[in-house]
């Protein structure tokens, strides 16, 4: 994920309680997510409706995305 390019998430993966609190989080199919910078641990922090979530890399493998377009 490139940092500050807007991507469209079109999948969600992995064990349904992560599924689960990523739609509550607002990563859900469909939405857009603007990637921020990296975390000490190799994750990110994302945007997701104005709002910032910093996810571990084994959860960022879940979503996947496309260029917003």
């Amino acid at each position: 994920m490139p940092a500050g390019a807007a991507l469209v998430v079109h999948a969600v993966d992995g064990p349904p309680a992560l599924v689960r609190r990523l739609a509550e989080l607002g990563i859900r199919r469909s939405a857009v997510v603007t990637p921020m910078h990296r975390t000490a641990g190799g994750g990110r922090v994302i945007d997701v409706a104005g709002s910032r979530i910093a996810l571990a890399v084994s959860v960022l493998r879940s979503i996947h995305t496309e260029p917003q377009g």
